[in-house]
Formats: C-alpha cells, sequence, structure tokens
C-alpha cells in the first residue's frame, strides 16, 4: 500500500496560489468535440454521443490534463485548475459531461440522472475517448486526468479494466473504426466516493493514481478512500492518498463551507463477493449483485461542503503528482 499523508491545511499553504483573478475562461477556449459513447440501463445499451469541451492549448505544451467537474457541472473551480496546470505548463481540456447528455445537475436526483447517462461510467467514457482524441489527432504525448466529487468518483472507474473492454467495444461497434483504449497516464481523483466495491469485478490500471480526500468529509468520507488505496493496489492499481486534516468536502468550491441538502451515500459501504450484496454498516445482505435496493436505505439527506479557509490548499499536491507522473 503506498504511504497516506495526514497533512494540516495549514501545511503547504505558502507553495499554494493565492486568491487571484480567474484568467482562463470559456470565450478563450477552443470549443472541441470527439467520438464518445452513451451508455444506459440493463440491459445495458450504448449509443454514439459527440462530447463536448474546452481546450485550453498551452504554447509549446506536450502534456495536457483533463478536467472532470462534480454533479454540478462545470463551476469557477475547473477553471481554477486550468490556470495552475497552464502556470505548471501543461495544457489543458475542461469536459462538459452533462450539457450533450441534457443534463444540468445530478445531485437532486442520481437515479433519474443517471437514466441519462449522468453516472461515473459514461464520465470515464468522455475522459477515455477524450485521452485517444488528444494522443492522435491533437499530438500530446502524454495524457493527464482530475475530477472533483462525482468527478472524483469517475477517476476511479477510469481506471478499472471492465470499463476499458466495454468502453473500446462500443466504440469500436459503434462507429467502426479500430478504437484503441490506452489507460490515462497520471489520474487524480479528489473528494469522490469510495464505498463501493465488487470483488468479482474490480481490476485496475497501474498507472499511477492519487485520491485527495478532506479529513472530515461527511459525504464522501475519507476513511472509505483510505482503505481503497489498499484495494485497488491488491488489484493491480497504482494508487496513493493524501488526506488534508481538518477539510471537509469540496475543500476547493467557490463557496464557504455550508450544511447541502441533497442525498448522498456516506452512510453506504457496499461490499459485492461470491455472497451477495453487504452493507458493511447496517450489516444488511441481499443476494445477486443489485446494489440499488441496498443503497436506497442506507442514504442520507445533507452533508456540509465548501472550502474553510484555503480554496487552494489542494493545488501544490495534485499539481506536483502530474509533474512527477507526467
Amino acid at each position: 500500500m503506498r504511504p497516506l499523508l495526514l497533512l494540516a491545511a495549514a501545511s503547504l499553504s505558502l507553495l499554494a496560489p493565492c486568491a487571484q483573478a480567474q484568467k482562463a475562461v470559456p470565450s478563450i477556449a477552443e470549443k472541441v468535440s470527439w467520438q464518445s459513447i452513451a451508455c444506459f440501463g440493463v440491459p445495458f445499451i450504448c449509443n454514439k454521443l459527440p462530447a463536448k469541451g474546452y481546450l485550453f492549448a498551452t504554447p509549446g505544451a506536450t502534456k495536457v490534463v483533463m478536467i472532470s467537474h462534480g454533479s454540478q457541472g462545470i463551476d469557477k473551480r475547473m477553471y481554477e485548475y486550468v490556470d495552475s496546470l497552464q502556470s505548471g505548463g501543461f495544457a489543458a481540456l475542461v469536459i462538459d459531461h452533462w450539457t450533450p447528455r441534457g443534463i444540468t445537475v445530478t445531485h437532486q436526483d442520481y437515479a433519474a440522472a443517471g437514466r441519462k447517462g449522468g453516472n461515473e461510467f459514461n464520465m470515464a467514457s468522455d475522459s477515455l475517448t477524450a485521452a485517444e482524441w488528444l494522443r492522435n489527432v491533437r499530438g500530446y504525448q502524454t495524457v493527464g486526468s482530475i475530477g472533483e466529487s462525482q468527478g472524483g468518483g469517475a477517476a476511479v472507474m477510469m481506471q478499472q479494466k471492465f470499463a476499458h473492454t466495454l468502453i473500446q467495444q462500443n466504440v469500436r461497434r459503434l462507429y467502426v473504426n479500430s478504437f484503441e483504449l490506452k489507460p490515462v497516464d497520471a489520474v487524480v481523483g479528489m473528494y469522490g466516493y469510495c464505498g463501493y466495491r465488487n470483488a468479482r469485478r474490480d481490476r485496475y490500471a497501474a498507472t499511477p493514481f492519487l485520491f485527495i480526500t478532506g479529513e472530515l468529509d461527511d459525504g464522501t468520507p475519507s476513511r472509505y478512500c483510505e482503505r481503497h488505496v489498499g484495494w485497488m493496489n491488491e488489484r493491480g492499481g497504482n494508487t496513493s492518498i493524501v488526506v488534508l486534516r481538518g477539510e471537509g468536502h469540496s475543500f476547493d468550491a467557490p463557496y464557504r463551507r455550508q450544511l447541502s441538502s441533497a442525498p448522498h451515500y456516506a452512510k453506504c459501504d457496499v461490499l459485492i463477493d461470491d455472497g451477495g450484496v453487504t452493507e458493511a454498516n447496517s450489516g444488511m445482505k441481499s443476494r445477486g449483485d443489485d446494489v440499488n435496493a441496498m443503497m436506497a436505505k442506507c442514504v442520507s439527506a445533507s452533508y456540509h461542503s465548501g472550502y474553510r479557509k484555503n480554496r487552494f490548499i489542494a493545488v501544490p499536491h495534485w499539481m506536483g503528482f502530474f509533474k512527477r507522473n507526467l
């Protein structure tokens, strides 16, 4: 298992950028599109989807980082990520996962949004197809990815080998091409949900992966991601974690810490294995592999999110990670 770093919120603050005027905005980006897929339902059906995003092509950059938003869609923090990346010499692609699927937000009703493709698998599809486009069409040598909240959960899905197989098969079938899926070269997942494990299915790519979580996160608890480091590494991953002491969910959001009313699964700790589905906190068990009924029983209605003191506390960690691994 890679070492866990528990850091005070004040540490490394001198290395984080001071609050400043946001430079990156959609109007100065190149609006781009590439071939992705939209998958739904049981049985699993996939259709063509023209994915969309905003490319900030830093002059001379040979390395690019994709940016995936959370359940709220694109907001100010995505463009602040761009500012930090461009200052480090990286190009950046902000992916709009929701608009092409006719979605505004997902956190008011995750099940309904999922029926439109607003889930982690489809976010991973957009990112992995974008990575192929960035390499083969735009000529970038290495491709990284950073996702926050639901985008942080999608970061884990991007590493899943079963997802690689399904995405590659469906892209080839739908577009009649020789699409070759290659894992992203380095991935960061921030404050995503880690309370779902499938022992029958989970196998991971060995590319470097970094969790960044908040110690006090009561929406997507850090303890699940701390455990997930070992889970992923035992199944082929190359995973490490940084836990920020005193921080909670969405520690870099463009609003102060507040109580948010929306469904979340902090109390859901679900494992699928040969015995069926188990929810560890309650001890509930069921046969098969359908987790929806189980998670409906442990869903909660509110959690805290937003920044406390320094919105840029995580920047030195993920920027350092990309500089080491891209």
